[in-house]
């Protein structure tokens, strides 16, 4: 099937886009086109007009920039899982870009506009939480900072304005005693997560001195896991500390039964997915190896 006629408009640069999503009536924006363009191709999504910015080159960036990493809107999957810089610094970031979907998926979608999609699914938007970042988006109006907190709203709804288009996201850089990681539970590859846990922590003198925790396909929205946060900061790391903090995890997620299995199975999984993104982030920190207690 190929998709409905459509309207079709090609920026160059930030503001000419900007400038296209205010004049123009209700239009859809394609980066990678990961989500939109099977929906466009069995009509699923039938937009009217469409603002392709994959010829703004100065949104295709993946670096380190005062004190954050930052990644353009045109930030592919594979430019993460190929970057020697999140190799060596981002444990989470570079656990969760090989599990996205396939290889011919993560040559075309980008990071930014798997986050913009909002689905509760998708993998980036735990790591954006558990890393508290933020998402840069630019309208009319210049530039202006969400909080990854605060963009989540319902699945596949967030706080960007209509008129607003997101440029970049944004994490901070590791400091020396900081580590991440993120596991994920699919069928198979290509599949979407069945539950999917992402973890930062920060050291000071052994002791956890702050602690994230964002939980993928287990609520509404990628969401945070507070209460597990909250029991591991100032706390040294050990078995019985982690295991607290995937019990609190699984019990503030809040999963629906369907075909891939039970809301039960994935609560449980959510605790074991936690304990061991929080070892590994507590071996990448260069702290003491925690056993895990966890062996599904």
């Amino acid at each position: 099937m190929k998709s409905a006629p459509f309207e079709h408009h090609e920026p160059d640069t930030v503001d000419e886009a900007v400038s296209l999503l205010e004049s123009l009536d209700d239009p859809t924006i394609l980066a990678g086109g990961q989500s939109l363009v099977p929906m466009l191709r069995f009509r699923l999504a039938n937009p009217d007009v469409v603002v392709d910015i994959n010829g703004i080159d100065s949104l295709d960036y993946l670096r380190e920039e005062d004190g954050s990493l930052r990644l353009g809107a045109l930030a592919r999957h594979a430019d993460v899982e190929d970057s020697d810089l999140i190799d060596g610094e981002y444990g989470s970031f570079a656990d969760a870009a090989p599990l996205v979907a396939d290889p011919q998926i993560r040559n075309r979608g980008t990071v930014v506009g798997s986050v913009a999609q909002a689905d509760p699914k998708g993998d980036w938007g735990s790591i954006l939480l558990a890393h508290e970042g933020e998402v840069i988006a630019t309208g009319p109006d210049g530039d202006r900072a969400i909080p990854a907190d605060e963009f989540f709203l319902l699945p596949y709804d967030t706080t960007l304005g209509e008129q607003e288009l997101i440029t970049e996201i944004r994490v901070p850089a590791p400091g020396p005693n900081e580590g991440s990681a993120y596991h994920k539970l699919k069928r198979k590859t290509g599949d979407y997560a069945m539950a999917g846990v992402g973890a930062r922590l920060v050291f000071d003198d052994g002791v956890i001195e702050s602690a994230g925790i964002g939980m993928t396909a287990v609520d509404i929205t990628n969401a945070r896991a507070t209460d597990a946060e909250e029991h591991l900061e100032g706390e040294r790391p050990s078995p019985d500390l982690f295991a607290k903090a995937g019990e609190l995890a699984a019990e503030q997620s809040n999963p629906e039964s369907d075909e891939h299995g039970g809301a039960d199975y994935k609560e449980r999984m959510v605790d074991v997915l936690a304990q061991r993104a929080l070892s590994d982030a507590a071996e990448r920190a260069g702290t003491v190896t925690v056993e895990r207690r966890v062996t599904q």
